[in-house]
């Protein structure tokens, strides 16, 4: 009988917290839709910050632990397509995003995305370097004019 009660607590624990993020989800989606004067089903970043005048989101955003005052960073992020103008989706799963803590496995994943990156980056600049000496060593000998690109 322990067991079972213990199990029914489980799966209602569960229940409210699916329940919650519903609602979450359509108090998002409300939110944006009411933002979205233009009925686009995107939203501008001055639409955004327009919204974010908005008692109810401010709320929501003081919430979650996000400072309304920072808009324009908000924005970008939300941003993933790098449209210019956030969707109803990347609205909703921005939000959720930052509303849940970060997970050790995302931190790691920023880390080795950041890594590689830097690899990347370092390759390109030897590389620009080689080819800015092969260029200078030209002009000197004479073979190019001067074209010191100065990487």
């Amino acid at each position: 009988a322990a067991f079972q009660a213990m199990n029914n607590d489980r799966d209602n624990i569960i229940q409210t917290q699916l329940e919650e993020k519903h609602s979450l989800i359509n108090t998002i989606r409300t939110v944006f839709q009411e933002s979205d004067d233009d009925g686009s089903g995107q939203v501008s970043l001055e639409e955004f910050q327009t919204l974010l005048k908005n008692q109810e989101m401010k709320a929501y955003l003081d919430a979650i632990g996000i400072d309304s005052s920072e808009a324009h960073g908000l924005f970008r992020l939300l941003d993933d397509d790098g449209s210019g103008t956030v969707s109803v989706d990347e609205f909703v799963t921005g939000l959720l995003r930052v509303k849940g803590s970060a997970k050790a496995v995302d931190m790691v994943m920023l880390l080795y995305e950041n890594r590689k990156i830097s690899k990347k980056l370092s390759r390109i600049f030897r590389q620009m370097r080689s080819v800015n000496d092969v260029i200078n060593h030209l002009a000197v000998v004479g073979d190019v004019p001067d074209t010191d690109v100065g990487i």
